[in-house]
């Protein structure tokens, strides 16, 4: 790295530190009442994408390993959890197989090679409970896994070249001489395996940092009375067996908390300056937030006050008023038609929803159809933000005023609604015939945004350290082609800035999606980054034909 580089880096964490420092240097009795929100959009990288090794990519500490032993299948056919007979007889007879040709511990990968070599539309017939019911069964303990792989998931050098990791460690530590940090893993399936994983993002900052065993199990169990019966608990609730032989001291802890009693949780959250919410389900974790009735939970207050707010993926995006929580919808299949499943966030991040993975897995129509129907009859529209991969939308709220800005790799999306937007599609049509008109603005990483009565501009402070426009070739007078693919309406926006085009026309199969500067838009350049060009309010159409 050259010394040019190291200096950029250090002026720019010196600002971020700066930034934080600034906003909380008031009285104790006013930073209680203040916050910062730091909302990945996905797991950080610890190196960039080209230098990465296989090891920095690991992302549990322990690879899992299987068994199919005799008394294992066994217990597979005594607690079948679906009324699946023949699925049932299928699976035992190719375990069978299994246990006679390979009886020691293997890996998933091998285990699934092997059971395909038996049987493998069997395999492909097993339900998703059934499958994860199976694997869950013939998983090894840790006790017994003597092929266990250790290693930290963060070593120091990568670490300190992490600008989030660097913000996240500051902000706790401006808030107390000595941090400590809860981390929830409820998004995940299996909460109990990744929670050594979780708790090690952290690991070299020296901050405290705590599983927090908050599960679906145990918030049914906490609130009932019923923590003797955690085990079954995760078999109805979460579809997860065996986990007490599995991660013992992780369902020691989760049984420990439960008995507790639902006031020590409260405690234990309200003690701990920051809390950290993991990528996964958002449905999950939804789950241990607001019970059946769509209340929240006697914790949940005290989680959303919390000094430090880390969200990670869905993590992030349950902050916001509300969240998608259906499974892999596409921005296409949205603008097909297809329902959203809608359900309410907890609003730490107050401004409107947000979406992560955003330019990456190309969320912006699957976000700004939501905002439409979160405006739909309302006075104000909502607003829609989407977090870039390795990248964070922080903010800092305090009594003297809230600001955003950006960390890490990529950049953050800025939706606005057209007022005439409708959200639905009538039942009679597929698509929408009706153009969908949108303001888009893209924040790139060292962007600072001034929030003031639901407007959010650049700041001064990144206006007045603008780089100077480079000159780039026009873009070419075509449609471009498949543009809800491979992130390409971000790089497409991104040329738009760097050669200052005044209007583009991409096509996603019967959608027409126009691109043009109105009165209010501008393009600057905030940083020499593959995707640092801020756009402001750029006029964006879809419609079909």
């Amino acid at each position: 790295m050259s010394n040019q580089i190291l200096f950029n880096k250090y002026m720019l964490l010196t600002a971020i530190f700066t930034l934080v420092s600034t906003v909380f240097s008031v009285d104790l009795a006013a930073q209680q009442q203040s916050q910062t929100l730091v909302l990945l959009g996905s797991e950080p990288r610890m190196c960039a994408e080209s230098s990465c090794t296989r090891s920095e990519k690991v992302e549990n500490i322990t690879q899992k390993l299987y068994s199919p032993t005799i008394n294992k299948i066994k217990l597979i056919a005594k607690n079948w959890p679906t009324s699946s007979l023949s699925n049932k007889k299928a699976t035992l007879d190719v375990l069978k197989q299994l246990q006679k040709n390979e009886p020691k511990h293997v890996s998933k990968q091998n285990l699934l090679w092997q059971w395909r070599d038996v049987d493998n539309l069997q395999l492909e017939s097993l339900s998703e409970h059934e499958y994860n019911y199976v694997l869950d069964m013939l998983e090894v303990s840790e006790s017994k896994n003597d092929k266990k792989i250790k290693s930290k998931a963060i070593n120091t050098s990568r670490y300190k070249n992490n600008d989030i990791l660097q913000f996240i460690t500051g902000s706790l530590k401006v808030n107390s001489a000595k941090p400590t940090m809860l981390v929830i893993t409820a998004a995940r399936r299996d909460p109990y395996a990744y929670a050594e994983a979780a708790t090690s993002l952290l690991a070299e900052s020296q901050i405290s940092t705590k599983w927090l065993a908050l599960t679906p199990a145990l918030a049914k169990a906490i609130t009932t009375g019923r923590c003797d019966q955690l085990p079954s608990l995760r078999n109805s609730a979460m579809q997860v067996y065996n986990r007490e032989s599995i991660y013992p001291s992780q369902a020691q802890t989760e049984y420990g908390l439960c008995k507790s009693g639902v006031v020590a949780l409260t405690t234990l959250i309200k003690n701990s300056t920051g809390v950290m919410f993991h990528s996964g389900d958002t449905a999950l974790l939804h789950s241990v937030l607001f019970n059946d009735e769509n209340e929240p939970y006697p914790w949940t207050n005290s989680l959303i006050t919390s000094p430090v707010i880390v969200g990670i993926g869905e993590g992030s995006a349950i902050q916001g008023n509300s969240l998608i929580t259906n499974k892999n919808v596409t921005s296409t299949n949205v603008l097909k038609g297809e329902t959203l499943t809608i359900k309410k966030g907890l609003a730490t991040f107050n401004y409107g929803v947000l979406s992560t993975h955003f330019s990456e897995q190309n969320q912006t129509f699957k976000l700004a159809m939501m905002i439409d129907t979160l405006s739909n009859g309302k006075a104000t529209s909502q607003y829609g933000f989407g977090v870039d991969e390795n990248t964070a939308l922080v903010v800092i709220k305090s009594p003297e005023g809230n600001l955003m800005t950006v960390v890490g790799e990529n950049g953050v999306v800025h939706l606005t609604p057209g007022a005439t937007n409708i959200a639905v599609h009538p039942p009679e049509q597929k698509t929408n015939s009706k153009p969908q008109k949108y303001r888009y603005s893209y924040w790139p990483s060292g962007s600072v945004i001034d929030v003031s009565n639901n407007s959010f501009t650049l700041s001064k402070r990144t206006l007045g350290k603008t780089l100077p426009s480079i000159k780039i070739p026009p873009l070419p007078v075509q449609r471009f082609g498949s543009i809800l693919t491979d992130a390409k309406l971000r790089s497409l926006t991104q040329a738009m800035c760097l050669a200052q085009e005044q209007s583009a026309v991409a096509q996603q199969d019967e959608f027409l999606i126009s691109l043009n500067t109105n009165a209010d838009t501008r393009y600057d350049r905030i940083n020499t980054k593959p995707f640092g060009c801020a756009v402001s309010n750029l006029s964006l159409v879809v419609e079909s034909f």
